[in-house]
C-alpha cells in the first residue's frame, strides 16, 4: 500500500483531534454521545417503555443502530426490556444514576444564586425561605438599595397564612402536614388576608385555591404595615416546595401584580431552577387542599 494511503487512512482521529484545537472544542467518544442520546430519548418521551422504532425516531438513527446500542444499555442495567410487550425502558441503573444526582443537588445554594440574580435585576430586597418545624424559615436575606425598616432577619420563623411563604408552603405541602397547623394558627391569633379576617380551614382553603392557580402569593401589610411581599415557589423533584423565594418591598414602590414584571421574572427564574430539581410537572405542583 502506498505511503500516503497509509497516512491518510491512519490519521481520522488525529485530523478530528487537530480541528477541535482549532475550534476551540474538546474531542469526545463518539459510542457515548449515542448511547446518551439514546438515554435522552426515554426522557423526551415521558420516561415511559417505548417501541424500538419510536425511540430510534426520537435519537436520529436507524432501527437497526439504536438496537445494538439497546442491547449494550441492557447489559449495564441502564435499559430494560418487557418481555411481553417488547417495549424498551429505562433500567435500575438509570433510576440509581438519577437518585444520585438529585442528592448531589443543593436546593438552598441554587436558590440563593437565584435570589441574587433577580435581586440585582429588579432591586428589591429578596429573602429566601425553607420549611422548617411547622413554619417557613427565613435562611438567607438581600436587602434592596433602598432603606425599609423590615425585621426579615436569617433564623426569623415566619405565620403561615400571613406571610407570602407561609401561604406558598400550605398550598403546596401536604394536607397532612398543613392542615392542623392552620387550625391552630387561626384559632391562637387573627389571621388577616388582605385585610380580610379569616376564621376557618374552608376560608384559608379558598386563599390557598388562588395560590395554587395563579403559582405565587402575594401579600401587602399582612405582616408589617406598608410592606408588600411577592413569593415564588421553587419545587422538588415530588412537586414540593424546596424553598421559596420572595421579594419584598414598600407598598406605594412594588409592583403586585399577577402579571407584573416582577411577577413575570420571578415565575421564570422558579420554573428554570424547579426543573434543575428535577421537577418535571406543569407550572405549579398539583392541588392539595387545606
Amino acid at each position: 500500500m502506498p505511503r500516503s494511503v497509509r497516512q491518510g487512512s491512519g490519521h481520522t482521529g488525529s485530523g478530528r483531534a487537530k480541528s477541535a484545537a482549532r475550534t476551540g472544542t474538546q474531542t469526545g467518544v463518539e459510542s457515548i454521545d449515542t448511547g446518551m442520546r439514546l438515554l435522552l430519548a426515554f426522557v423526551e418521551l415521558g420516561g415511559r417503555g417505548q417501541m424500538l422504532k419510536v425511540l430510534a425516531e426520537a435519537a436520529r438513527m436507524p432501527s437497526s443502530k439504536a438496537h445494538r446500542y439497546l442491547v449494550s444499555l441492557i447489559r449495564m442495567g441502564f435499559v430494560d426490556r418487557d418481555p411481553a410487550t417488547g417495549h424498551y425502558r429505562l433500567g435500575p441503573k438509570a433510576v440509581q444514576v438519577g437518585v444520585s444526582a438529585l442528592g448531589s443537588i443543593d436546593a438552598i445554594a441554587l436558590s440563593g444564586e437565584e435570589m441574587v440574580k433577580l435581586h440585582d435585576e429588579l432591586d428589591h430586597t429578596m429573602a429566601l425561605t425553607v420549611w422548617g418545624s411547622g413554619n417557613p424559615v427565613i435562611v438567607r436575606v438581600e436587602e434592596a438599595d433602598r432603606l425599609m425598616t423590615v425585621g426579615f432577619r436569617i433564623g426569623k420563623s415566619l405565620p403561615i397564612l400571613t406571610s407570602a411563604s407561609g401561604q406558598i408552603f400550605a398550598a403546596f405541602l401536604p394536607r397532612a402536614t398543613i392542615e392542623p397547623l392552620l387550625e391552630q394558627e387561626i384559632r391562637s391569633r387573627q389571621c388577616r388576608v388582605s385585610g380580610r379576617l379569616v376564621r376557618s380551614l374552608a376560608q384559608a382553603g379558598r386563599v390557598l385555591d388562588e395560590v395554587r392557580e395563579r403559582g405565587l402569593s402575594r401579600i401587602a401589610g399582612d405582616i408589617t404595615p406598608g410592606i408588600s411581599a411577592l413569593a415564588a415557589p421553587v419545587f422538588d423533584n415530588r412537586g414540593y416546595p424546596a424553598t421559596v423565594i420572595t421579594a419584598i418591598g414598600p407598598r406605594g414602590a412594588f409592583d403586585s401584580r399577577w402579571d407584573g414584571p416582577l411577577a413575570r421574572a420571578m415565575k421564570r427564574r422558579t420554573a428554570e431552577l424547579s426543573r434543575k430539581l428535577g421537577y418535571t410537572g406543569p407550572r405549579g405542583a398539583p392541588a392539595r387542599r387545606a
